[in-house]
């Protein structure tokens, strides 16, 4: 008996079939064993000569029966219903298999075994090495033992491919080496390119310890970037205030290695220029007078040292180091900064700082100039879509009526849709007992609630809703509602742009009744009908984060949750490459000289809040050893975030409510939005830390497109709409899952690493 000619593929289809649906209750020597037939007949199959493919399926199968006593009955039943009588005249040649058929039998045989060969196993094992060059620090031993044996094959001419099989199994876990490999990968093995005449041939490590990946690499051309070996110009940019006072704490010193100069710098062109190769950095500070407090930026130098190590690379600047300083005493004071590469000091210099007691002396206390800037919308140009409705209010200047506008959607063109005059002469004194009752909700769990009064909490929640949309939207707004925005525009994105500060529009539900009292519609709150953003009257919302560099805060003495945001920036930070992530900081200087830095992109807050009703300015974010609040956000910090344009997430109760100071809106929106940042979320009242914590992390695997997301990122408003709704199916009673507000652009984009 043999396996029938005219139904081999078929065959092979649902033995296939068969044993992935088995495949996780198989013994692990038995996977081992048909992984071992699929990578010795798989290559075969996928060949570029399709008279092979045939012969090898026919001995698949019979290899696979051979080991029936292993499989699944199911899969031997399969096995023995494709076997047909000796065809007359002996073994006839197999029929072609059609390339359909051909290309299902490849996606099953994948799906068990990966049998693809590395096309040009040398080239690709030289591009993961320069991958990884700048990475090495975020890799565990084992995977840095790896690359050494990766590279040790190298230098002595041996054929990489076992080493890059061990590099895809220690090392699949890292978005970027998964794809750099899943490129260098085909069916057929190629023909490996020429080595390049005059190509250096790697020298093997000259001791057991693991070199920094990149000071191995000695090719002179890898990827179109520039030799290791090759010299790079780069200027020391300095950045430090030529007067300080007494009384300043934690001054920050930033120094930074680029391929420009900044004129802002304190030292001069010449006296910052230096020659640098591809390797490591390391940059010691000596500061007269001075306490150091904390340095960041990069890793710690060897030995205690007041120094950071950064990585230089070809074509991009080294990654800022911060030097946060405590003055001790009041006079000229100099500053010395060296710069070693290699254990070879390459720039020695120094700068007169003055350190004063009487505030009438400094003139350039921040060593900032501050010029407001219009954000600029779109930045990527005509590619960026307008959010599909917006609804725009405008408060009145005695602050008594509200009027709505609506515009986009091919349907409104700034269309006037009524006034609401506020009945109650204080509506945040009206509100605030909405949010104090929404917060004690907020604090009991589903698993400590009974059903009766999870029920009761629903219907409270839609009442409330209910409520807010009877009081506040005209009668206009709500024809046009009822007419067409709840049917043409449900499921899309809604922007209300407004100059009031208070009302939680995300609430708000919608409903109507006829003339005898019948029901028409009650939908659901506006946050669940809609991609619903908020955005403030002023500059024009960006489209776009460049994200490269991320913060993420946690003090000691936050919610047990916050915990599990910090581990998951530590595993974020570990393997995905694009974005340098620090953490967890706990003290405000440090916050403040990240804030000052301009280099973050992404600030995340995961502690306790405390809204200031009567002076929004005071809405304080606890942290280790005091506080921070939007009344903090000085000249240097607004001058940061202004440059940096960052995403800020407060992932804390209160952080979104805002509500009226001295100077006009207060609270950390306005104050974080008016300063710079591209991005705001927080909350309207006290969230539930559970659902906090696991609403982080669905919005930003979304945002980002990692994890269960990986390589699909979503839009703001959208990534933000599914974790919403994410952690109301998790407790639909816990008012959680409305709290959350969103000020940004619903089709705004995060571009990762830039």
């Amino acid at each position: 008996m043999s396996f029938r000619h005219d139904l081999a593929a078929d065959t092979l289809l649902k033995v296939l079939d068969g044993l992935q649906a088995a495949w996780p209750t198989l013994p692990a020597t038995t996977r081992a064993h048909i992984e071992q037939e699929i990578m010795a007949h798989g290559p075969i199959i996928a060949a570029k000569n399709k008279m092979q493919a045939p012969e090898a399926i026919a001995r698949l199968l019979e290899a696979l029966w051979a080991k029936r006593d292993e499989l699944p009955p199911q899969v031997v039943t399969v096995l023995g219903a494709g076997q047909g009588p000796m065809p007359v005249g002996g073994r006839q040649p197999l029929p072609m298999v059609p390339d359909r058929q051909r290309q299902a039998l490849l996606e099953r045989l994948m799906a068990l075994a990966d049998f693809r060969s590395f096309v040009d196993a040398r080239e690709t094992a030289l591009e993961v090495i320069h991958l990884t060059a700048g990475h090495e620090d975020r890799l565990a031993g084992a995977e840095r033992a790896v690359l050494r044996r990766l590279h040790e094959a190298l230098s002595r001419g041996d054929d990489p491919t076992v080493c890059l099989r061990e590099v895809e199994a220690r090392l699949s876990g890292y978005p970027a080496v998964r794809a750099l490999l899943e490129e260098r990968k085909a069916f057929v093995m190629e023909q490996p390119k020429a080595i390049r005449r005059g190509e250096p041939a790697l020298r093997p490590p000259s001791s057991p310890s693991l070199e920094p990946l990149h000071a191995m690499i000695e090719v002179s051309d890898v990827g179109g970037e520039a030799a290791p070996d090759a010299d790079l110009e780069r200027f020391a940019n300095v950045y430090f205030p030529a007067t300080v006072l007494i009384s300043q704490k934690d001054v920050p010193l930033v120094v930074h290695v680029a391929r420009q100069r900044s004129a802002r710098s304190v030292l001069v062109e010449d006296a910052s220029r230096m020659t640098l190769k591809v390797g490591d950095l390391t940059i010691v500070l000596h500061a007269e007078g001075f306490a150091m407090t904390e340095s960041m930026g990069g890793l710690p130098a060897e030995g205690g040292v007041a120094g950071r190590v950064v990585s230089v690379q070809p074509n991009r600047d080294c990654e800022p180091v911060v030097f946060l300083l405590t003055p001790q005493s009041v006079g000229e004071k100099c500053i010395h900064i060296y710069i070693d590469q290699f254990g070879r000091n390459i720039l020695a210099q120094q700068f007169q700082v003055r350190v004063v007691a009487d505030l009438a002396a400094v003139s350039d206390l921040a060593n900032v100039s501050l010029t407001p800037a219009a954000v600029v919308s779109p930045a990527r140009g005509a590619s960026a879509p307008p959010s599909d409705l917006e609804l725009r209010v405008m408060l009145s200047a005695d602050r008594q009526k509200l009027a709505f506008m609506l515009h986009g959607g091919g349907k409104y063109h700034y269309k006037p849709v009524g006034e609401t005059v506020l009945t109650s002469s204080s509506p945040r004194d009206f509100l605030q007992p909405m949010f104090d009752r929404l917060s004690s909700l907020a604090g009991r769990s589903a698993a400590t609630r009974p059903e009766a009064d999870t029920e009761a909490i629903r219907q409270e929640l839609t009442a409330l809703g209910n409520t807010l949309y009877d009081r506040l939207f005209p009668k206009e707004l709500k024809e046009e509602y009822g007419r067409t925005i709840r049917t043409q525009f449900a499921g899309k994105s809604l922007l209300i742009t407004s100059d009031e500060p208070w009302i939680p529009w995300e609430i708000v539900r919608p409903f109507a009744v006829d003339a005898d009292g019948n029901l028409l519609y009650d939908d659901p709150p506006l946050c669940e009908m809609f991609r619903l953003a908020r955005w403030l009257a002023g500059p024009g919302v960006p489209d776009l984060v460049v994200l490269k560099q991320g913060v993420w805060v946690a003090p000691p003495g936050s919610a047990p949750e916050a915990e599990a945001e910090n581990r998951y920036f530590q595993e974020l930070h570990r393997r995905q490459w694009q974005v340098s992530l620090f953490g967890p900081l706990t003290r405000v200087a440090d916050l403040q000289a990240r804030l000052q830095a301009r280099n973050a992109q992404l600030f995340h807050f995961a502690c306790h809040g405390n809204f200031d009703a009567q002076n929004p300015d005071n809405s304080l974010i606890k942290l280790e050893g005091g506080y921070f609040s939007p009344g903090q956000l000085d000249a240097r910090t607004r001058a940061g975030l202004t440059a940096a344009r960052p995403l800020v997430f407060l992932n804390a109760c209160h952080s979104g409510q805002l509500g009226f100071a001295l100077t006009g809106l207060g609270g950390w929106a306005t104050a974080l939005l008016g300063a710079g940042a591209s991005v705001f979320i927080g909350s309207l009242w006290e969230i539930n830390g559970k659902l906090a914590a696991r609403f982080a992390q669905e919005f930003y695997d979304r945002l980002w497109g990692v994890n269960a997301f990986e390589g699909r990122p979503q839009p703001l408003g959208q990534a933000f709409y599914e974790a919403r709704m994410a952690i109301k199916q998790a407790d639909e009673a816990n008012p959680t899952w409305l709290a959350y507000v969103l000020y940004g652009d619903p089709y705004g984009q995060v571009a990762l690493g830039g």
